[in-house]
């Protein structure tokens, strides 16, 4: 009899997906366990649920492996998920039936490079996510619609970044003495102290989250404003300037699981982040632009996100073309 953690390999076909009922049916025993461990009843009419079909099998090692996914989320993500979950048990398992839906890919899937080399310009396609092991050991995670630019010598590390977000993890250079290791920016550049860090490219503006060490942060225009961030700590900066530092958490490095994890975010910002992952233009009608979203949405499937949105809020989706939806009271 199969066990509760376990998996049964079953041949499917590649296209294959549960029906809408499987996966409800999955998601609402998912949520049962998110409650607390099966009783021995329970359980036993899990086993028996999950032995009807293999299409029952199939949905039930998809919700496993989006449990597995969340229990790759940070804390204050999870946190966040909790208090979804906890909020109404239907509105709980809608989510996570969108989500088996949506499907693994959706969730977090990204491209792996192989070393990168020593010069040359590296970009990722909206929605595509990139991981770059470069020859000093550094890891760079390149987020959706980014654009870098390398260039490795002698004298010094440098990576440019031409748009969009990277989350770099810092190695310590093996040459002697060490070659300084520069980000830079429209508005800057940072020196990374042995530490991980996102840096990410707005209009105007650039904004650096630090996660492990510290970062030195030197506005283009204003050498002598140079600060020092340090791990827990954010702030956007321009030419001129540094902003004032507010406290960051790794909340915001979901999206390296494939995942917008949203605690109360007013729906006008929810709709600027997920936009980021979707071709065309994402418009919210004033009317509901301040409404909270708390959840969680695969980046992977922008139409799954949406349609969760749909489900759980007080709103509804207008398309006009495949490139242009609107968000508008329902």
């Amino acid at each position: 009899m199969p066990c509760e953690t376990g998996f049964i390999l079953i041949e499917q076909s590649p296209h294959a997906q549960p029906s809408a009922q499987i996966l409800q049916e999955a998601a609402a025993w998912l949520m049962e366990m998110h409650d607390g461990p099966l009783s021995p009843t329970a359980r036993m009419r899990f086993n028996q649920w999950r032995g009807r079909s293999a299409e029952h099998e199939l949905a039930w090692q998809k919700a496993a492996m989006l449990r597995n996914k969340f229990q790759d989320i940070s804390a204050p993500g999870a946190a966040a998920l909790k208090n979804t979950l906890a909020s109404s048990r239907r509105t709980a398992v809608k989510t996570l039936a969108v989500l088996l839906a949506a499907g693994p890919v959706a969730w977090g899937a990204y491209r792996l490079s192989p070393l990168a080399g020593r010069e040359g310009r590296l970009a990722t396609a909206t929605g595509e996510r990139r991981d770059l092991v470069l020859e000093d050991g550094t890891r760079i995670t390149m987020n959706t619609a980014t654009e870098i630019q390398l260039r490795f010598d002698a004298r010094w590390r440098h990576i440019r970044l031409l748009q969009g977000e990277i989350l770099i993890a810092t190695a310590q250079d093996q040459q002697h003495p060490a070659r300084p290791f520069i980000v830079e920016t429209d508005e800057g550049s940072l020196r990374p102290l042995g530490t991980r860090f996102t840096v990410r490219q707005l209009d105007g503006r650039s904004q650096v989250a630090v996660y492990e060490g510290a970062v030195e942060v030197a506005p283009a225009e204003a050498a002598m404003e140079r600060k020092v961030i340090e791990a827990g700590q954010q702030a956007g900066f321009s030419s001129q300037g540094i902003e004032a530092i507010n406290a960051c958490d790794e909340l915001g490095l979901s999206w390296m699981n494939g995942m917008l994890v949203a605690d109360r975010m007013p729906l006008a910002m929810f709709a600027g982040e997920l936009g980021r992952y979707r071709a065309g233009l994402l418009q919210v009608d004033a009317a509901v632009a301040a409404l909270p979203v708390s959840g969680v949405f695969p980046l992977g499937d922008t139409g799954a996100s949406l349609t969760l949105l749909e489900q759980t809020m007080p709103v509804r989706i207008r398309y006009f073309t495949r490139y242009l939806a609107r968000i508008v009271q329902k």
